[in-house]
């Protein structure tokens, strides 16, 4: 009895380094280089040139959004404080 052998199918080539990753999933946006120098705009340096690496650009953008938002947070959480505190002075407490 001989036995047959099958071939063994090939995986999937690996994408080669220089691919985008984005270009790879259609359903994912095609997000724009973060120009670090308009988030820093007090920056005497040129920090595209010096964060080059994209994972460093998103991680400061997330910082500055993350501050921004925490910024209004405590506005609203200071003017919702202050109308409590003047609700509760009128309170006659029976």
């Amino acid at each position: 009895m001989s036995e047959e052998t099958k071939p063994v199918p090939e995986a999937s080539p690996p994408a080669s380094e220089g691919t985008d990753e984005t270009s790879l999933n259609p359903l994912e946006p095609v997000e724009k280089e973060i120009d670090l120098n308009l988030l820093f705009p007090d920056s005497e340096a040129d920090l595209n040139a010096l964060f080059p690496d994209s994972d460093i650009k998103h991680l400061l953008k997330s910082v500055t959004k993350n501050k921004k938002d925490l910024h209004s947070l405590k506005e609203r959480f200071i003017q919702e404080n202050e109308t409590e505190d003047d609700s509760e002075e009128f309170d006659t407490g029976d």
